[in-house]
C-alpha cells in the first residue's frame, strides 16, 4: 500500500493513501466511516509533527477529543486510486480549535472538511483551557480557503423510525470509550444497500455530545421524511451521545471505473 507522508512549508501537512479493494465498500469507493478515521489520523500526525499530540498531554492527564465535524464531497475516492488528505489549523479560542481538511485525487480536489477539536481533562471531562498552547496559534492558517460552511448546530429527532444496538467490544478505543467511527457506522447503518447504490453522502454533519461505553444499549433514531436531508442520533434514555444530518444526492454507477453493475443482481 503507498503511504506517502509529507510535511508542506506554511502549516499544512499532507499524507497520500492508496484505497485498496479491501477498503471498499459496495459501490467501489472510499465509504465515509473509513474517511473519518483517515482524517483524525492525519489530524493525529499533524498534532505529533506540532509536539501536540498524545504523547505531550497524556502526562498531564490530557487529550484531544472531536467535537464536531462537517465534510462535503463531490465524489469519493475510488477502488485502487491513490488520493491525499491535507490539513491545516484555521484558528483557536479559549476551549476549540478549528482544524479544516481537503481531499484530492490527483489533481481534481474532491472534498473539504472543517472539525472543532477541544483538550479535554481525562478524569474530570471537562473542557480546558487551551489559550496558553502557544503552538495553536502559530501554526494557524486563517488565509487558506475551506469553502464550505462549518458544522452546523443540530436538533433533537423528533420522530421517525427507531432502532437499538448494544456495543460490543470492537466499539471501543484505548480510552475504552466508543470509538468516534463506530457512531458513524451505526448511523449509516440504518439505510439499506440500495439506497446507497442510489446516493452518496454529500455533506454530512455530526456533533459528538457524550462519550458511550462497553455494553451500552442504545436508541438510533432516524428522521428521514425529506430523503435527502436525514436527521439522526444515537441516545441511551435521555443522554444524547450524537447528532447526525445526512445530505443525499444522487449517485451514478457509471463514474465509477470499475463497473459495480457487474456485482449487483
Amino acid at each position: 500500500m503507498l503511504e506517502r507522508r509529507i510535511t508542506e512549508d506554511g502549516g499544512i501537512y499532507s499524507h497520500e493513501f492508496f484505497l485498496a479493494a479491501g477498503e471498499c465498500n459496495a459501490e467501489c469507493r472510499m465509504p465515509l466511516p473509513m474517511l473519518v478515521s483517515r482524517l483524525i489520523r492525519v489530524a493525529t500526525e499533524h498534532a505529533n509533527v506540532m509536539n501536540l499530540g498524545f504523547s505531550h498531554f497524556a502526562p498531564e492527564g490530557r487529550g484531544w477529543v472531536l467535537t464536531k465535524l462537517a465534510v462535503e464531497m463531490s465524489r469519493y475516492p475510488q477502488v485502487n486510486e491513490n488520493y491525499t488528505i491535507k490539513t491545516w489549523m484555521e484558528e483557536a479560542n479559549k476551549l476549540l480549535s478549528f482544524r479544516a481538511f481537503s481531499i484530492h485525487c490527483g489533481d481534481e480536489t474532491v472534498g473539504y472538511v472543517r472539525s472543532e477539536w477541544a483538550i479535554i481533562d481525562m478524569r474530570t471531562r471537562r473542557l480546558c483551557d487551551i489559550s496558553a498552547v502557544k503552538e495553536l496559534a502559530d501554526s494557524a492558517r486563517p488565509d487558506v480557503s475551506c469553502p464550505i460552511a462549518p458544522p452546523v448546530r443540530l436538533t433533537a429527532v423528533k420522530g421517525g423510525r427507531q432502532s437499538n444496538y448494544t456495543f460490543g467490544y470492537c466499539d471501543v478505543d484505548f480510552n475504552r470509550h466508543v470509538n468516534t467511527v463506530r457512531y458513524i457506522e451505526r448511523l449509516m447503518d440504518q439505510w439499506p444497500i440500495e439506497h446507497y447504490d442510489r446516493y452518496q453522502v454529500s455533506r454530512f454533519d455530526v456533533t459528538f455530545m457524550r462519550e458511550c461505553h462497553y455494553g451500552a444499549t442504545v436508541e438510533i433514531k432516524v428522521d428521514d421524511a425529506d430523503p435527502a436531508d436525514s436527521r439522526a442520533e444515537i441516545a441511551e434514555g435521555a443522554v444524547v451521545h450524537c447528532r447526525a444530518r445526512f445530505r443525499f444526492s444522487e449517485f451514478n454507477a457509471k463514474d465509477i471505473k470499475l463497473d459495480i453493475n457487474t456485482f449487483i443482481n
